[in-house]
């Protein structure tokens, strides 16, 4: 995982056809037991495709993530924000959360990669 730097705008906030479709959480803690997708088995990636994120060091010296994601089933897209990220909580937890979330994309795309 590096940093990147886009030569495009971000996503849009929110869903263009439900301004509502987006949410904010105040901690990791908070997103990993409040969020619809996680249970016993982890993150259904099937139902919540995350298919962009973006981290911002905060002025405090904390981060925020920020997630697009798309509920598959629905064809719902939301736009989603994690706030208060310690420096540990990001090198471990995030990250491998976010590993996972790489991973089944790079499956999705398997085929077209190679």
């Amino acid at each position: 995982m590096k940093e990147t730097k886009h030569d495009y705008q971000g996503c849009l906030v929110g869903n263009y056809y439900d301004r509502k479709m987006t949410g904010t959480f105040k901690s990791w803690e908070e997103f990993k037991n409040e969020h619809l997708g996680f249970c016993e088995e982890g993150f259904d990636d099937t139902y919540h495709f995350v298919f962009r994120y973006d981290i911002h060091k905060q002025k405090d010296n904390n981060y925020k993530l920020e997630i697009c994601m798309m509920l598959q089933r629905k064809g719902i897209y939301t736009h989603l924000y994690i706030e208060n990220i310690n420096q540990e909580q990001l090198d471990i937890e995030v990250k491998e959360w976010l590993r996972g979330r790489y991973k089944y994309m790079s499956k999705l795309w398997e085929e077209i990669i190679q």
